[in-house]
């Protein structure tokens, strides 16, 4: 529900380059009508390959696919957080380009991967 408009959210996110403070956040219809993204062409794939480094400094990556590996943890961004993980099920897998105009200047055109995640809290007092 109201994929496109908390898609545009999350493009406006990134390209502004803003942290977990602003989450809470409105854009106006106006930053909305900024993000452009091609003839509405978002791809959506089966998997995606998250490369990291482990504590010993080897370079490894993870496979994740929404049919056989659909939950994930990341660190919290918070600052202060009340547990140091996040928790999410992953829904879907795009990637598209988007375009952000602002106040008449040269676009920014940006290739975008994007995870459509459900977030999960853990249980507070469970036993």
């Amino acid at each position: 529900q109201n994929f496109i408009p908390k898609l545009k959210d999350h493009v406006l996110y990134r390209l502004q380059k803003l942290d977990i403070s602003h989450c809470d956040h409105t854009f106006t219809d106006e930053e909305h009508n900024s993000v452009i993204i091609p003839n509405n062409i978002i791809y959506s794939v089966q998997t995606m390959q998250i490369y990291y480094t482990t504590y010993d400094l080897r370079r490894e990556y993870d496979t994740i696919n929404p049919r056989t590996y659909a939950d994930v943890m990341v660190l919290s961004g918070e600052t202060k957080p009340s547990h140091p993980y996040w928790y999410a099920r992953i829904l879907g897998i795009y990637h598209m380009e988007t375009w952000l105009n602002v106040d008449g200047e040269q676009p920014i055109k940006q290739h975008l991967e994007v995870l459509w995640v459900r977030w999960l809290a853990p249980l507070r007092n469970h036993r």
